[in-house]
């Protein structure tokens, strides 16, 4: 036998092939230790146990469900407080601003739907508009299915220039502060009530809106159809700060 046949025998026996699968084998495992420690490092809880179940089902994430419910609130604020005569249908009706009671509880849009009317009777017979800026929207308080946000920001009016023209003129924006309530519902984040915190009334679901106002607080005899005239009672009112800011922005 030559000394390379030897040799070839040497490498080749199985004390020689247990050994190298024995290393093969450390070196799996103790990558798997390392990658368990992390994952488990990551997780929550006060034991190992705790800790992966916690990578298993991680819950709710709270940056994301205060950037959800702020999302929510801003974008009811926005469509609640916005409407005009370009919303109109031909049978005087603004579908599209009744639409934002799919936003609200059953409880809340149940006042809305029984005072919507007043905003389209208001639109058609005096053409006046308003469109919402929410500008800065805060948490007040938040858990896993309720919140009360601060909404604040501007409305801005307009009206036609004169009797039957199709110029709208703009009026001074009017500053706004709001409370929120929201509630969670089937993985959707709803408005339960809303409150100006600057008119010392009832929050809307509290009281029904007196006859002759609309939801959002403009009465029927907003900006007249002359120019010259101020927008009035809009419910918006500027606060006596003059900040209009909420504590909170997003």
């Amino acid at each position: 036998m030559t000394e390379g046949t030897t040799a070839r025998g040497t490498l080749s026996s199985p004390r020689r092939q247990w050994a190298v699968l024995a290393l093969l084998l450390g070196v799996v495992v103790a990558g798997l230790g390392v990658f368990t420690w992390a994952l488990v490092d990551r997780g929550a809880g006060d034991d190992p146990i705790d800790r992966l179940q916690s990578l298993r089902d991680p819950g709710p994430d709270p940056g994301k469900e205060r950037e959800e419910v702020l999302g929510a609130g801003r974008t009811f604020v926005d469509r609640f407080l916005t409407f005009g005569p370009d919303m109109l249908d031909d049978n005087g009706k603004m579908p599209d601003y009744a639409a934002v009671g799919e936003l609200m509880t059953s409880k809340f849009r149940t006042v809305f739907d029984r005072n919507v009317g007043y905003a389209e009777q208001v639109v058609a017979e005096t053409k006046v508009g308003r469109v919402a800026e929410p500008y800065a929207v805060g948490v007040a308080s938040l858990d896993s299915d309720s919140a009360e946000l601060l909404v604040g920001g501007i409305v801005e009016f307009s009206a036609p220039a004169s009797e039957g023209s199709q110029e709208q003129i703009a009026f001074e924006p009017l500053r706004f502060r709001y409370q929120v309530s929201m509630v969670k519902i089937d993985g959707e984040w709803l408005v339960d009530d809303l409150d100006d915190l600057d008119d010392a009334l009832p929050s809307f679901a509290e009281a029904s809106i007196p006859e002759g106002e609309v939801p959002g607080g403009t009465p029927s005899d907003a900006p007249s159809s002359n120019p010259t005239d101020e927008p009035t009672g809009s419910g918006v009112q500027p606060s006596p700060s003059d900040s209009g800011t909420t504590g909170g922005s997003e």
